[in-house]
């Protein structure tokens, strides 16, 4: 994994691939690890004041900046103030954590229950390179504050006992504590796990990696997410031109996950 392409959302700490607003929260604080890395020493970032923050926001997001060869500028002189700033009032050597806020269900979202299935591929798993079709990890501290996170997901098809099958795909999350086979580690910094996250060597991370991850065939699950019916070419060969019920994840908006178990344990 190239470090040098992974972005941070300073909100809600999710390591991605280069984008201008955070794929799951929306957040316009999202910027290359190596920008904001001094952001993630405060969990509150009310530190600076409403206009600081507009303006760091701006700068990063690139849209306050009318001549486009003045950015490394005024970028730069203004990372250096926030910087200063920060370091005369940080205390401690770790990053903090941050509690994560519930996830925003999607206006005429519905949950579906049904067994995922293999569509196109898998990803790796972290743990133990076996492939799963979903997965989210979190480095936490040891009051189970999030440092840091990445999300990995394929499509996949819910298979859903009287209908015809479900495509999920786009911006999906699995839950922090989706499934009870949730794996949990301690990393130290520099573990080869952490640079698989994106995760620079020298950025001060430790605590408990919590990996939970979704495999083909698996448990039963919880999807929701809003339902459009769209044309995919793999489904035509059963369907007429493709046509397909599709739970699409979008920026701001992901498709949430859960495992069927968690929720009967919660609610008995």
């Amino acid at each position: 994994m190239n470090q040098s392409a992974t972005f941070c959302c300073v909100q809600c700490r999710l390591l991605q691939p280069p984008t201008t607003a955070c794929v799951e929260c929306g957040a316009p604080m999202t910027a290359p690890v190596e920008l904001v890395r001094e952001l993630l020493y405060y969990r509150d970032m009310r530190l600076l004041n409403q206009r600081d923050w507009g303006l760091i926001t701006a700068f990063l997001a690139g849209s306050s900046i009318a001549v486009p060869i003045l950015m490394p500028f005024a970028l730069g002189s203004l990372v250096g103030l926030v910087v200063q700033r920060i370091r005369a009032l940080r205390q401690r050597q770790a990053i903090a954590g941050i509690v994560m806020p519930p996830i925003a269900t999607t206006p005429g979202a519905t949950t579906l229950y049904g067994i995922a299935r293999r569509f196109r591929g898998t990803v790796e798993s972290l743990l133990d390179a076996s492939p799963v079709l979903l997965q989210h990890a979190a480095v936490k501290d040891r009051h189970g504050a999030v440092l840091l996170r990445r999300s990995e997901a394929m499509p996949f098809l819910l298979d859903i006992e009287g209908r015809p099958p479900v495509l999920v795909t786009g911006v999906t999350r699995v839950t922090a504590s989706a499934t009870v086979l949730a794996q949990r580690v301690q990393v130290r910094r520099g573990d080869p796990m952490l640079a698989k996250m994106g995760v620079p060597t020298d950025l001060a991370v430790a605590g408990d990696l919590e990996v939970a991850s979704i495999s083909a065939d698996g448990p039963r699950l919880a999807v929701t997410g809003v339902v459009e019916n769209e044309a995919v070419a793999e489904m035509a060969f059963h369907r007429d031109g493709g046509q397909t019920p599709v739970m699409r994840g979008r920026i701001g908006a992901p498709i949430i996950v859960q495992d069927c178990r968690l929720i009967a344990a919660a609610l008995g």
